[in-house]
């Protein structure tokens, strides 16, 4: 019954039923309490995949999809990685044929895609790379709504449904919220935290894009642990199109790999400077990452920080201290007039780790105080802050930057992308991001602080 009538194949599939109610009218309270137990126990055998992990997977599925059948168009990972959700439960694509039983049934016959799970006219469980994946190929007028029923979540489409009425067909996912009244609702902002009243009421917010990030300002070189040498970097950055990057290298007593020392701090300023000379078209600042001490001190005197054209601190370790001491470190370096920007705040492992306990109100509020910048982190590692910290940082008034922390060349878009994707969770806005400014501007943001 639940697949025969009610389209039910995958665990978000039965949560979309649920909290639309589809699964009451169809079977009465019993079976709803029934299969939210089920669903209950279900989820504690789900495997899950950090973001990065799963974006990986989808873009591969995706090219191997287009691979057998070229006729599919508009093909996009769906679902939660749509959403950018730092963990993974369900794996989903979408894409767009004339004809999408011809796509099904060459997926069905392509041995990379095997076993097959389930399989209809439009929609498909596969198994890639030994992981299950919900693949939905729509006709060029239904494409619109079967990318906001795979893209979810659940919550958001019961909120959705109700606004909407009688359901109807789009080719594109504008119709299906002008149906509803509403201004077309990113992706990120699905969540069913208060997006769909915004639309209504014409207050979603302009949210950040790709296009408007001017610079980077948290990377690594070889100069720690990074895997590329400077001028590597430089070049990968400037191919981005990028007007300023900062190089930011971890401080002595980091935790990482590998260190800068004081010494080859002044040896990489120099050979910063020359850079610049050769890289005309790019601004580059000499910065680094400086580990916050157990004590809230910094790793390096502010005589050499002082040198500096930027200063990123970061809580590395937690020292076994209770959330009112780290909160203390934190705002500590926070309130320190060489810091611009605290990194990954709450220092969180997507998947291991949940991240520091801080008192974020007062992290908050003494960042706004003392303008100071919060990193929203796109390392898959980190994510942080992540979209619920994001939005409540710039509600009570803070700069945030959105950086790749990056280690690798080949990674800074990549990486870039997914810390867009989270700022943009927490409805953050150009007007909110320290590197959406020109360089002139973030020049003078540090020199404020100094000041």
């Amino acid at each position: 019954m639940l697949v025969r009538t009610l389209g039910v194949l995958t665990l978000a599939d039965l949560h979309a039923a649920l909290d639309d109610g589809r699964v009451t009218r169809a079977g009465g309270e019993a079976l709803t309490a029934r299969l939210l137990y089920a669903a209950q126990h279900i989820e504690s055998d789900i495997r899950e995949f950090p973001l990065g992990r799963a974006l990986d997977i989808l873009e591969a599925a995706v090219s191997a999809t287009a691979a057998v059948a070229p006729q599919v168009d508009a093909l996009v990972p769906a679902g939660d990685v749509r959403r950018f959700e730092s963990i993974v439960s369900s794996l989903a694509i979408v894409g767009r044929a004339s004809d999408p039983r011809s796509v099904i049934d060459a997926i069905a016959a392509c041995a990379e895609f095997s076993p097959i799970l389930h399989r209809g006219e439009r929609r498909a469980l596969v198994t890639f790379q030994q992981i299950e994946i919900d693949v939905r190929i729509a006709a060029p007028d239904e494409y619109g709504t079967t990318l906001v029923a795979a893209t979810g979540s659940s919550a958001h489409l019961a909120a959705l449904q109700h606004r909407r009425g009688a359901p109807r067909l789009f080719a594109r996912e504008e119709d299906v919220y002008a149906q509803a009244g509403l201004r077309y609702i990113p992706p990120e902002l699905r969540q069913g935290t208060g997006e769909i009243e915004a639309a209504a009421a014409g207050a979603l917010p302009d949210l950040i894009t790709r296009e408007q990030i001017r610079g980077d300002l948290h990377m690594h070189t070889d100069y720690s642990d990074g895997a590329d040498s400077l001028d590597v970097m430089i070049e990968a950055a400037s191919a981005l199109g990028y007007e300023y990057i900062a190089i930011t290298d971890h401080s002595e007593r980091a935790a990482a790999s590998r260190t800068i020392a004081r010494d080859d701090l002044a040896r990489q300023r120099e050979e910063i400077a020359a850079a610049r000379e050769r890289y005309p078209n790019i601004g580059i600042l000499h910065g680094l990452e400086v580990d916050i001490m157990p004590d809230g001190s910094l790793d390096f005197p502010d005589g050499v920080l002082e040198m500096l054209d930027i200063v990123l601190a970061s809580l590395h370790d937690a020292a076994r201290q209770d959330p009112k001491t780290l909160t203390r470190r934190c705002v500590q370096a926070i309130r320190h007039p060489l810091v611009t920007i605290i990194t990954h705040p709450a220092n969180r492992l997507v998947g291991k780790r949940a991240g520091y306990p801080l008192d974020f109100d007062a992290v908050y509020a003494a960042a706004a105080e003392t303008g100071t910048a919060l990193e929203i982190d796109g390392a898959p590692s980190h994510l942080d802050l992540d979209g619920e910290h994001a939005r409540a940082a710039i509600a009570a008034g803070v700069t945030v930057s959105i950086d790749s922390d990056c280690h690798r060349a080949r990674l800074l878009d990549r990486q870039m992308q997914l810390g867009m994707g989270t700022a943009r969770r927490g409805w953050v806005e150009p007007r909110h991001v320290l590197n959406a400014r020109p360089i002139e501007d973030v020049r003078a943001f540090v020199a404020r602080k100094r000041g």
